[in-house]
């Protein structure tokens, strides 16, 4: 009886596998799977929104023209641009590729930094689907409307573009409660306070009072992010001040030998100290305001210690001279980019901001209170 039920059951299924094998009647079989692309992780927050200088921006400043200080910086022209995909493809980042906000983005689970808010039309959004954030930081912009003025986008107005994006996002999603929520959810990543404490940033703004240079600052600053609070932000990955007299074009002048300015750095500690204690301050007196402060000034010393370490060949000079741009008295960029902390001669290349980020997003030791990745990953 075994016997007959086993044989039985191989009739039957040589007869399946006949009938699959010619097709005539039976249901095609699917073609095997292709074997999968890597893809982004999925995003951890709804959106980012960016807000700072030309270490964060993506093409903010290509239109701007300029004032009475002079023109304003751009960035979407050759060399910038070189290894951004597909290559030589100049965006308006500071760079050679991607910068910080691209790599924190991608971590984040997006492609790269949300488009800059000049690049948009108006209103923008138009719809929900597919909106990851908007990037409004603005290259030499500062926490005072009077850096660099007209030469930039400040911190200031910044903020108030962010408002003209929230109006729209508050008709998408159906009134202010749902904003609300998504906005709780969302990650503000800022970085803003180098060029206002450059002297030739500012010119027309002396001191009308006995506070110091950085007490004046961190009111501005403090005042400023109790606003975006205001309109609905909760988690702050806040980026310090790096090594401003360290930048190949304050080491690269005369009387500095070929080495940082001390003095410089010390007013960048000074603002970076002051920076810790304000966000501190924020964090008990306003509802869920939750912060990370990213130590670019730390990370950046450290990386200078021992830049092998980090697999970095020149800390002290640009890959990328001058303009940065075709032209018969600078060399070409360095061929070996990968191996360079500074692109042109205040920003970085697409390496550092890339080991930078990641310390920044997932590391432990140059993040307080917490890292990035712990301040998304809490609850809005």
């Amino acid at each position: 009886m075994r016997r007959s039920i086993v044989a039985t059951l191989l009739v039957l299924a040589v007869v399946s596998f006949k009938v699959l094998a010619i097709g005539t009647t039976a249901v095609a079989q699917p073609a095997p799977s292709p074997v999968p692309t890597a893809q982004p992780a999925p995003a951890q927050a709804p959106a980012i929104f960016v807000f700072g200088d030309g270490a964060l921006d993506v093409g903010n400043n290509n239109d701007l023209t300029g004032g009475e200080m002079g023109d304003a910086p751009h960035a979407n022209h050759q060399y910038y641009g070189i290894d951004f995909p597909p290559g030589n493809n100049p965006t308006g980042r500071f760079s050679n590729g991607y910068n910080i906000a691209d790599f924190i983005a991608k971590a984040m689970g997006f492609e790269m930094s949300p488009p800059a808010y000049a690049s948009l039309s108006s209103p923008s959004p138009t719809k929900i689907e597919g909106f990851t954030g908007v990037n409004y930081a603005s290259a030499d912009a500062g926490i005072r409307n009077s850096t660099n003025a007209d030469m930039t986008i400040s911190f200031f107005m910044q903020v108030a573009n962010f408002g003209e994006t929230i109006a729209q996002l508050k008709a998408l999603l159906g009134g202010r409660k749902p904003l609300n929520q998504f906005l709780s959810k969302s990650f503000f990543l800022i970085g803003v306070g180098t060029m206002d404490l450059l002297p030739e940033s500012n010119p027309f703004d002396p001191p009308m009072d006995d506070k110091t240079r950085v007490q004046r600052l961190m009111d501005m600053y403090g005042s400023t992010l109790t606003t975006l609070h205001g309109m609905g932000a909760r988690k702050f990955g806040i980026i310090n001040v790096g090594l401003i007299g360290c930048v190949p074009s304050v080491q690269g002048s005369s009387g500095h030998g070929g080495g940082c300015d001390d003095g410089m750095n010390r007013l960048a500690a000074e603002f970076n100290t002051a920076l810790g204690t304000l966000l501190a301050d924020l964090n008990t007196r306003l509802h869920k305001f939750r912060y990370s402060l990213a130590d670019f000034y730390g990370f950046s010393n450290a990386t200078f210690a021992n830049p092998s370490a980090a697999g970095f060949a020149n800390t002290n000079s640009a890959c990328c001279e001058g303009p940065c741009m075709p032209n018969s008295y600078f060399r070409a960029p360095c061929d070996n980019r990968m191996e360079y902390w500074f692109w042109d001669d205040g920003y970085t290349t697409e390496q550092a901001a890339k080991v930078a980020a990641a310390a920044f997003y997932s590391g432990k030791a140059f993040t307080a209170p917490v890292n990035f990745k712990r301040l998304v990953a809490m609850k809005g």
